[in-house]
């Protein structure tokens, strides 16, 4: 008897959940948006890291190009004639940029 019954159900569904449950179900889409975003994610993150390695490949050559400066003055101040001499231009070459003033007035001070 649980037989004909069953059988009879899903013939004729008795209400609406049942009747949306038995009509087949459209076929699915592939979805391109996700697969965009993570296109966009990936390549806004090397955009990303290339401007940073190129600011810093910047940032150490013109590091690199101080220190060669400062060690070629370096060389010239030691090669003048003088412990005076050679001890003025010392300081003001290491001197900080804000004190170059002073240190230009208290050299040519002591030369006298």
């Amino acid at each position: 008897m649980t037989a004909p019954m069953s059988t009879n159900l899903i013939d004729v569904p008795a209400s609406i959940v049942l009747t949306f449950a038995a009509s087949p179900l459209p076929p699915l889409k592939p979805l391109w948006w996700p697969w965009g975003l993570a296109a966009t994610a990936v390549l806004g993150l090397l955009v990303g890291f290339y401007v940073v390695v190129r600011e810093v490949e910047q940032q150490g050559e013109s590091r690199r190009l101080a220190v060669a400066t400062h060690e070629e003055a370096t060389w010239r101040c030691q090669a003048l004639l003088g412990r005076l001499p050679r001890a003025s231009c010392l300081v003001q070459l290491n001197a900080p940029r804000d004190k170059l003033p002073v240190v230009q007035l208290v050299a040519g001070s002591n030369q006298r």
